[in-house]
């Protein structure tokens, strides 16, 4: 049975005319005629008393209108429902995350999802990158947020923020006194980082020769932070991971040119219908970084 069927039949109540439900139907009145002595062979009823060029509504189709009026009605309800689902998701959203990022940005993460996303839930998953893209391709994730250079076509890369680093020294270190510090100063004192820093900073040219006498400890931000905080090593922390952690016994130090820095980027599938709304999504969450990475000074 075709709805369709249906809606020639209310038309034709509607306007007690062939003609004239058959233009409303934009089709021709032999078709719309046709289509309605079929609904009846098919229901294995008469809606129609036909008489000569004449018709009347038999009492079953008086009484079978309001139905079939209810059935079309919860067909196009159901049409607007798959038309919205299809711009929404439903259910949970997976969100892969590398660990050197994670709660540095989850605050912001989960205040723009409620605003974005009322009636879902966030999972978000701390992997590292090759498992993050192996994921994401097999619909595990629906959203990955990994540092560049990302060499992968296969998804789409929207920025999400920039971010420059400063150097974390104890506060009894001899650096510890400057405000502002050069690369080429780090030479001579014990500079550590993550594993996956050196792949992941983007250095101006001429600043690559620090990385080489750099020691590679853990890939944990945390562990390196609190080498720092204890022995007389330095290390480059993300400016992020520095707000609200402000130890009294680091000193954080801008470095001259801010030629030290990483791009993060949000990544998704190119065939998900919902890219646009994850763009959108990802934009408002760079919206909310940029304003903490970069404060608006107010006026006395």
């Amino acid at each position: 049975m075709r709805t369709q069927d249906l809606e020639y039949f209310v038309s034709l109540v509607q306007h007690m005319n062939f003609q004239k439900a058959a233009e409303a139907c934009d089709v021709s009145q032999p078709t719309l005629s046709i289509q309605i002595k079929k609904l009846e062979e098919e229901l294995g009823v008469s809606l129609l008393h036909r008489k000569g060029k004449g018709f009347s509504l038999s009492p079953i189709g008086l009484h079978l209108l309001p139905v079939i009026e209810n059935i079309l009605r919860e067909v196009h309800n159901l049409q607007e429902m798959a038309r919205w689902l299809r711009f929404q998701p439903v259910g949970v959203i997976n969100i892969g995350i590398i660990p050197t990022l994670g709660s540095y940005i989850y605050e912001d993460l989960f205040s723009v999802f409620k605003e974005r996303f009322p009636d879902n839930e966030i999972k978000l998953h701390e992997v590292n990158e090759d498992n993050l893209l192996s994921m994401l391709d097999k619909g595990q994730l629906q959203l990955g947020l990994l540092i560049g250079p990302i060499d992968n076509d296969r998804f789409l890369k929207a920025p999400l923020y920039e971010e420059q680093f400063v150097l974390g020294v104890n506060i009894s270190h001899p650096l510890s006194s400057y405000e502002t510090i050069e690369l080429k100063d780090l030479k001579k004192h014990k500079l550590i980082m993550t594993k996956s820093m050196p792949e992941h900073l983007h250095l101006e040219p001429g600043s690559e020769e620090i990385l080489n006498h750099a020691r590679s400890i853990s890939n944990d931000l945390e562990t390196i932070r609190y080498m720092v905080k204890n022995s007389d090593n330095v290390s480059f922390f993300p400016k992020l991971s520095t707000l609200g952690n402000q130890q009294s016994s680091i000193k954080y130090i801008n470095i001259k040119g801010d030629n030290l820095f990483r791009k993060v980027f949000l990544m998704m599938r190119e065939d998900d219908i919902m890219k646009e709304k994850y763009y959108s999504f990802g934009n408002d969450v760079a919206g909310r970084i940029s304003a903490r990475l970069h404060p608006v000074r107010q006026g006395i």
